[in-house]
């Protein structure tokens, strides 16, 4: 689970009011126009050429705008710029984010140096999908005030949780933001009583971007501290879970998604977490009910495995193989490559802090162990490079048959590239991350 006027444009044309028809040049003999242009010099040309263009309209866009619900308007500036202001806010609870956006950019209007005004626009705009222009407004707000801990709040927020895929890149931004925002509100809040809840926010949005980046030994850190100020939120709890999950406490992920779950008892994510962490402790009816209700929750945002028999897979493993340059297919051939539902404990433990449990694949052995054709094959007491491939994981990862065969694929070859040499960050330059 994660957390989260207009301007009128008036045209005038300005002119006579007598219209006068433009004198008519005498029409070129055939062929003269063509050589007309020709011999003009290129200069000449590409003005002809731009002035040609300018003749064309652009089709007139009007964009529909939903008007900010304020029965009156005061004739007060500053009256009026806190309504509009709560009026927003308002709209924002409410996931109304067209109107809310109106009165927002009807504030900035208003208070142009508003670093309300323009954190709350981009909170509506966000809201709408429409991500980069929320990022130019969450700019703006951060630029009138670095430090303001409401607005560090709202941009760590879309970069830790914003709609569509957030990169690491994206992720560390947002970290830096809510820990920044941290140690502002900290600061302050001996003397603000309103500060702990914004402090709790901040906690968990630092635990949610470092769960995400793999850090959940350190996420636990910023949700006893969030818990601390709230010991009733359900959000953190559900955060807790999730890095309880991730570094395979699966008895004590169960009994805190329990806890989340009495809290927010509808939210689809929770069901979903608790579902894998029953599956891990081998309760496979109950694991299943909580995940098929999560998914009748959330319907849009999530759904039902792709799941394929495991000779099926194999096949898809060989077709892909037989793609590779012949000694590149004989390197990797010399590997074996295993397929498993679901990653082994032991593989998961074997690094500090352990790999999540929803890993896609693995690759067991040294770094570069096929980079020259020649593939260890174990010996005093070393185990043979191996490759494994998870079926659940892979088939939860993607919507469609066809997003599983690609998804296999991306996954076979980053393990690949461990096999011959290349690292983590070797294969994130690469887009293989």
């Amino acid at each position: 689970m994660r957390l989260v006027g207009g301007l009128v444009l008036v045209s005038v044309l300005a002119g006579c009011s007598e219209r006068r028809e433009p004198i008519a040049a005498p029409a070129p003999a055939p062929g003269e126009a063509a050589r007309a242009t020709t011999n003009l010099p290129t200069e000449s040309k590409q003005k002809v050429a731009s002035h040609e263009e300018a003749t064309v309209l652009r089709p007139h866009r009007e964009e529909p705008v939903v008007e900010c619900p304020v029965a009156a308007m005061p004739d007060d500036d500053d009256e009026l710029l806190s309504v509009l202001l709560d009026a927003a806010n308002k709209e924002i609870v409410k996931g109304a984010y067209a109107s809310a956006w109106t009165c927002a950019d009807r504030a900035s209007d208003l208070a142009p140096t508003s670093v309300e005004a323009h954190h709350l626009r981009g909170a509506a705009l966000a809201g709408l999908g429409r991500d980069p222009d929320a990022q130019v407004a969450y700019q703006l707000a951060l630029a009138l005030d670095p430090d303001d801990p409401e607005t560090l709040r709202a941009v760590a927020d879309f970069y830790i949780n914003g709609k569509g895929d957030r990169g690491r890149d994206s992720l560390r931004l947002g970290l830096e933001l809510a820990q920044r925002g941290t140690r502002r509100v900290t600061q302050r809040r001996r003397r603000d009583l309103k500060a702990s809840p914004l402090a709790a926010d901040l906690a968990i949005l630092e635990a949610q971007a470092l769960n995400d980046l793999g850090r959940s030994d350190e996420a636990l850190t910023r949700i006893d501290a969030a818990l601390t100020l709230a010991p009733n939120r359900g959000d953190a709890l559900h955060e807790r879970g999730v890095a309880l999950f991730d570094l395979s406490r699966f008895t004590d992920a169960k009994s805190t998604f329990v806890r989340a779950l009495a809290l927010q008892p509808e939210d689809p994510y929770t069901h979903q977490l608790y579902g894998l962490t029953l599956e891990q402790l081998g309760d496979e009816v109950s694991a299943q009910q909580e995940l098929a209700t999560a998914i009748e929750l959330a319907p849009d945002e999530l759904y039902a495995p792709v799941l394929i028999p495991v000779d099926e897979f194999r096949a898809e493993i060989e077709s892909i193989i037989a793609a590779l340059p012949a000694d590149r297919a004989a390197r990797v051939r010399a590997v074996a490559i295993e397929v498993a539902d679901l990653p082994d404990p032991a593989d998961l433990s074997a690094v500090t802090p352990p790999f999540p449990p929803t890993i896609l694949g693995l690759y067991r052995g040294p770094v570069g162990a096929g980079i020259h054709g020649h593939v260890p094959t174990g010996g005093h007491g070393d185990e043979a490079p191996s490759i494994v491939l998870y079926r659940k994981n892979l088939g939860r990862a993607v919507r469609t048959r066809a997003e599983l065969s690609e998804q296999i694929r991306d996954t076979l070859l980053h393990e690949i590239g461990h096999l011959e040499g290349l690292d983590e960050d070797d294969l994130r330059r690469r887009g293989m991350d």
